[in-house]
């Protein structure tokens, strides 16, 4: 997905958004790309689905700026992680700069399949997840979503939650939740987004 844009600063932001399958990844990173077009960037986004319809890992990544070469974002260059679980955001954080910032779910979730030997989820994920990285927000993004009327919309919590550390206009984030919701969808994820920019 790419679009020409016109000048701007020559930064490029790059976005990680991890989860398991079901939890909306793809969706979420439709929303971060389509808001960062709207507002005039050129952008480029990959999917990782693995075993996603296991309940597996998965990950996609957007980036956006001035001009956009690969849609891979190399290890040591994401700027923010959105992890949709703690397990998987923690999966990840070796992938962030130094200044690099985690917004992560208070979620929890057994891996769906789980060999012999393998070790327990972590009792202390999230004191794990704070010594990975300097900056770490952790969200209750269902329950926020469940204010707003919908547990399902976690995502679009988290989403909310990292437009406050993107410079990206309000305006460019509702045309994209319009945009790539269906219509029965957008109100209770308006109010799931502007949730967890308050959360903030």
């Amino acid at each position: 997905m790419s679009r020409a844009c016109p000048e701007r600063s020559r930064k490029v932001t790059n976005i990680a958004i991890a989860g398991v399958g079901g939890q909306g990844i793809v969706l979420a990173s439709d929303v971060v790309a389509e808001a960062a077009l709207c507002a005039g960037h050129q952008v480029k986004k990959n999917e990782v689905h693995g075993m996603a319809q296991r309940g597996g890992s998965v990950v996609s990544e957007i980036r956006f700026g001035d001009r956009i070469y690969s849609p891979l974002i190399p290890d040591g260059d994401v700027d923010v992680l959105v992890g949709l679980e703690l397990l998987e955001a923690l999966r990840h954080a070796h992938r962030l700069r130094p200044d690099g910032l985690i917004i992560a779910d208070e979620l929890r979730l057994q891996p769906a399949v789980r060999p012999p030997g393998a070790p327990e989820y972590p009792p202390d994920i999230v004191d794990r997840l704070r010594a990975s990285a300097e900056r770490v927000v952790i969200v209750p993004a269902a329950e926020l979503a469940a204010e707003a009327g919908n547990a399902r919309a976690a995502n679009t919590v988290l989403i909310g939650v990292l437009s406050q550390h993107l410079d990206l206009p309000r305006e460019a984030w509702h045309t994209a939740l319009r945009s790539c919701l269906r219509p029965s969808l957008v109100e209770v994820n308006l109010k799931a987004f502007e949730l967890g920019q308050r959360h903030v």
